[in-house]
This record gives C-alpha cells, sequence and structure tokens, in this order.
C-alpha cells in the first residue's frame, strides 16, 4: 500500500514521529513534513512540493492533518483519506473540521495515533461517500453583471 502522510505548511512532529517508528516497514510511505523538527529515519521525507495533487494521486491512502486546505483539496478530489487534528496547535479548530468529515462520513477521524494504525489494516473495508460541492448559487448573477457592463 501507498501512503502519503501531509501536515500542511505547518509541524506536526507527534504524528510524524509516531507514524515513522510504528507503520510497517513493508508499506511504501512518503512524509511530507513542512518545517518540522522531527526528520523520519524508517521512511523517505519531503519538506514541500509543488505538486502536492500529484502525491495525492499516486496514494492508496493519504493520513493528513485537519488543515482546511489539505482536507477541501483531498475532497475536491474524492480521494479517501484519514484525518488526524494537530492539537498542538493554539485554536482547535482542526477538532471541529474532524467532527463534520466524519458526521458525513467524508474521511475517516482518527482522534488518537493508535487508531491510525488500527484503521490500515481494515482500509480496504471502510466506505466512504464522496463529497459533492454545491454550485455558487450567484454564479450566473455574478457572469450576467460582468457580461454587461464588460463587454
Amino acid at each position: 500500500m501507498k501512503i502519503f502522510v501531509t501536515v500542511g505548511t505547518t509541524k506536526f512532529d507527534h504524528l510524524i514521529k509516531f507514524l515513522d517508528m510504528n507503520l510497517e516497514k513493508s508499506y511504501d510511505v512518503l512524509f511530507q513534513i513542512a518545517e518540522g523538527k522531527y526528520k523520519p529515519i524508517n521512511f523517505p521525507y519531503i519538506k514541500y512540493t509543488s505538486n502536492i495533487k500529484d502525491q495525492y494521486d499516486n496514494s492508496d491512502l493519504v493520513i493528513c492533518h485537519a488543515g482546511a486546505g489539505s482536507v477541501f483539496e483531498l475532497l475536491s478530489l474524492n480521494k479517501s483519506f484519514f484525518v488526524v487534528p494537530n492539537l498542538d496547535r493554539v485554536d482547535k479548530h482542526q477538532l471541529e473540521l474532524c467532527q463534520y468529515l466524519k458526521s458525513n462520513n467524508y474521511a475517516l477521524f482518527c482522534e488518537n495515533y493508535e487508531m491510525i494504525l488500527e484503521s490500515i489494516i481494515k482500509f480496504n473495508d471502510f466506505k466512504f461517500n464522496k463529497f459533492k460541492k454545491d454550485s455558487f448559487i450567484k454564479f450566473d448573477e455574478i457572469a450576467d453583471i460582468i457580461e454587461k457592463n464588460y463587454n
């Protein structure tokens, strides 16, 4: 199984270290660690990539922090992913986003690190709902205004 672990632009050393030390060596894992201080020793890592979509596309499973940018990109790609809130952050908005994902079955909310390990084994059994992005209700109205005023 090919696993991509991303923390976006914030460090999440606890998650990276736990997974580096506890994931089975048989997995093909790549960590994206941002400015984290912990450098994985058992799997390769990158700090950032300008082509993160390629990493998402080439992975069977993405494990990510609950940052809005990462989450909404994964949802728009209909990618299966596990989300882990970074509770080291001062604000707790990631927990709220996790609750939303869990209640809609868009991603698996891993409330603790051990849950990640258990869930990887059962990954193929999960049935995630596909995210459907609603159209912006004012799009046609704005497009008409632009067309009338600027053409």
